[in-house]
This record gives structure tokens, sequence and C-alpha cells, in this order.
């Protein structure tokens, strides 16, 4: 196995990081306090990442991107969770579906929308979660799209949507044959300003500057081309793939956003003087330190190897949901630390420590609870369904 990163990706890391320390760390704390991106603000903080590498990265370059491993995307969002977990949510969403489309998409499909979201100039969501639809979807799937003519009319309700209030474009997850099940769902775009639906806003804990909403669609008429896939198991089978990215994901941002606590604990552990001498030698102290450090690097290594085994387009459940499971609770139990260790400046809200606890708890909800992952390990290990 290979555990070194590449002189590329090196080089990228650190023009990441460089740039996200000068550019974006400074204001994270403003925008945070003000609330959810609008549009404008989205779009001008994704144009400004498109030369690092992101929303671009993993699209093969015969698409106008620059045909970036996984892995290598994967690094890029830990340096920018590292900096600012929001903008890390807001900019993955966005690069789903570009990467999503060039996998399972018409040629028409790829004119409309590609060569704008890899400009920046759309922002897109995934529409999945419903609202009792949660960690068990696909199944239970409740959205109608029936076909009338030559449009799909859709009904029912999206919640949790990533992305949600600022989205161009929806990818909406319906059920087109009620009679197939689980093979009867298909992925439909739908683009706001051609076919409206109504959004409510969703206010939370945590990743404050990335909006998420309740998306709700009343006989909402969509183009029949809009229909991404007309193949209920390889729409499945690729939603599965999708899922298992997304957890990967997560686990890699987790990790960034762990790092900067651990990096921020190290900091202040050297410079915090009490009975005379830095809290840094006190022992319990650094034992904090290192449980924080052999964590994150134990999930960092779980995120990559799901990750590389998505390059190979090898399935991953176990691998992916492993890495969401310990990266997940793994940067809550780091951020709890991080406030430990810096005592009262934690709970402070002019640093960003309090910020971090509250961002570390959200990770452990989306693509599926901690608790789901871990029956689906269980399920991968035994053979055994538990739900």
């Amino acid at each position: 196995m290979e555990f070194e990163f590449s002189e590329e990706q090196k080089m990228m890391k650190k023009a990441a990081r460089d740039f996200l320390s000068r550019e974006i760390a400074p204001i994270v704390n403003e925008y945070e306090k003000r609330g959810p991106f609008s549009k404008e603000e989205a779009t001008k903080f994704t144009k400004m990442l498109l030369p690092l590498g992101y929303v671009v990265g993993p699209i093969p370059q015969e698409y106008g991107g620059l045909g970036l491993s996984l892995v290598s995307n994967g690094l890029l969002f830990e340096e920018l969770s590292y900096a600012w977990p929001s903008l890390a949510s807001m900019v993955h969403l966005t690069g789903v579906l570009p990467l999503s489309l060039t996998r399972v998409g018409t040629d028409e499909q790829r004119r409309r929308y590609l060569s704008r979201a890899l400009s920046g100039d759309i922002i897109s969501c995934a529409a999945i979660s419903e609202p009792n639809v949660g960690s068990s979807a696909p199944s239970g799937i409740q959205t109608t799209a029936i076909l009338d003519g030559n449009e799909y009319v859709i009904n029912g309700t999206k919640t949790w949507v990533t992305n949600g209030p600022i989205a161009d474009v929806a990818d909406v997850l319906c059920v087109t044959d009620k009679s197939k099940g689980s093979l009867g769902l298909s992925r439909i775009l739908v683009e706001k300003s051609q076919s409206p639906f109504a959004v409510k806003e969703i206010h939370k804990l945590g990743w404050r500057a990335n909006p998420f909403a309740e998306l709700s669609f009343a006989d909402c008429r969509v183009p029949k081309e809009n229909r991404r896939e007309f193949d209920g198991a390889t729409s499945r089978e690729r939603l599965q793939r999708d899922l298992q990215f997304g957890r990967a994901m997560l686990g890699i941002r987790a990790c960034g956003l762990a790092q900067a606590a651990i990096d921020a604990s190290i900091a202040y552990a050297k410079e915090r003087v009490q009975f005379g001498k830095p809290i840094g030698s006190f022992q319990m102290i650094q034992e904090m330190i290192v449980d924080m450090v052999i964590n994150t690097e134990s999930a960092r290594l779980l995120a990559l190897r799901a990750l590389a085994l998505l390059d190979k387009g090898v399935g991953c459940p176990k691998e992916s949901s492993m890495a969401k499971a310990l990266g997940c609770e793994m940067v809550i139990d780091v951020t709890s630390k991080a406030i430990q260790i810096h005592g009262a400046a934690g709970l402070d809200e002019e640093l960003p420590i309090e910020r971090y606890f509250r961002d570390a708890r959200v990770f452990a909800i989306p693509d599926g609870t901690t608790q789901i992952q871990k029956l689906i390990v269980g399920r991968e290990l035994l053979g055994i369904k538990a739900f």
C-alpha cells in the first residue's frame, strides 16, 4: 500500500492551504454570524475556488475538468473543511451534480448543465430525504413523478436539502413506477427558473452559512428529457455509489475540521500559562492532544481508503460507512476536547473553537446517522440485514 502523497498532491494541498488561510479564514466568523449564504455569495466563493480544483477537479478532462482522482478531491476538501466547513458543504454539493452527470446523464443534459456548473454559474442540490424518509432512503420515497405527455408532474416534499434555498437546479429522487418498488425510482433535474417549487429555509446548530431547506413540489411540471435514468437497477446502483462517495467525503471533511481543532489546541497549550508553566506541560493536556491526533489520523486513513476504492470503480459500502461512522464521531470528540483544553476561552464566540464544536455535531447526521452506518457495516460483515 502507498501511504505517501504524490508531489502533485502535496503541491495541490499546499496551494489550497495557502489560499484559504489568506483569503477565506479571516472572514469565516463574520459570515457565520450573518447566517446562510445568498446565491450571490455562494457563486462568488465557488468561482474563487475553481482555480484550485474545487468542483472541476474530479470531472474527466473530456468534459472540461481536471481529471483528478477522488482521493485528490478528498484532500482538497479536507483543506476547505479545515478553513470553513459550511463552505466545504456548499461547494461539495455543487460539484456532485456535474460529476454525476458525467457518469449517468444524457448528452443533452450535459450540454445544458455541465459548462455552467464548471464555470460556477449554477448552484445545485440533491433532493433525496423526505419528512418521513431519512436514513432509510432510497426505500420509502413518496415523492412521485407522473408522465403527462411530454412532461413529468412532480408532487411531494424533500427536506434537509443542502443548498436548497439557493439552488438553480435540484436533482430530485422520485417514484416514476410504483409497481417496481425500489427499482421504480428515477432522478429528475428540476430547473427552478423553468419549473418553480416552494422553498422553506431550515436554520440549524452548525454549518450556519450553508443554507438548507425544505422543498415542496405541487404539480411541478418538468420536461421529460430531464429524467436522468431509465433503468431502475442502474438508478439504484448509481445512487448507492453516490451515497458511498458522500459518506467518504464527509469522513475526510470531518478530518479537516478536527485538524483545525488540533492545531489550535497545540498552539494554545504552548502559550497558555497556569501554575507558572505552559499547560502543554501537564500530562492530562498532552494525553488529550495525543488522543485527538491518533483518532484523526485513523479516520483520515479510513476515508482515503474508501475514496481509493471508489477511484478503482469498486463499491465500498463497508469502507465508506466505517469512514463516516469513525470520522464523524471522532470530530465531535476532538472538538469537545479542544474546548476543554481552551477552558473558558473555548466558549468565547470571538474564537473559532465553539464554532468548531457546533460544526462538528452536524457531521454525524447527513447521509445516514452513525447508527445506520454501523448497521450497514454489520450487514456487510454478517450478511444479515438489521433494517
